[in-house]
């Protein structure tokens, strides 16, 4: 529908912004494009919110694998932001390996911990109270 809708309005878009600013077709088209990707940018950003918050939701309620599945998407997300090296993604990795030790999967669990300390080690140091945590974790897992 959404496509649809916008098949419908992008000509009527380039057709109006040539004839009011009187700028080449190029320009016009550009900007219609920028625009769009402006839009999938700001609602890809706006769904990792979501699924990230549904995803905690879900294990705050003891549901590990849909928050599993929420996470995923999330990163899914943040994967085509190009941020998956940001530390919403190490808090993501974080989450993730918690829902891998709850359901007892240790080898998956520190491995999506290692990706968060990462993360974290480069964005804060190694002083850093998360960076600390995560080492916590990871020792927990492997005794």
């Amino acid at each position: 529908m959404k496509f649809l809708l916008v098949l419908l309005v992008a000509p009527f878009l380039f057709t109006f912004s040539c004839v009011e600013k009187n700028v080449s077709d190029e320009t016009a088209l550009k900007r219609i494009v920028d625009e769009q990707e402006w839009g999938r940018i700001n609602r890809s950003k706006k769904a990792v919110k979501l699924y990230t918050q549904t995803a905690d939701q879900y294990f705050r309620e003891g549901n590990y694998t849909g928050a599993l599945e929420f996470y995923n998407k999330a990163l899914v997300k943040l994967k085509y932001l190009k941020k998956l090296k940001h530390p919403r993604a190490a808090y993501i990795y974080e989450k993730m390996g918690d829902c891998y030790l709850k359901l007892g999967h240790k080898d998956t669990a520190k491995e999506a911990y290692y990706k968060a300390y990462n993360i974290y080690l480069k964005f804060y140091g190694e002083n850093n109270k998360k960076v600390k945590e995560i080492l916590e974790k990871m020792k927990k897992v492997d005794s």
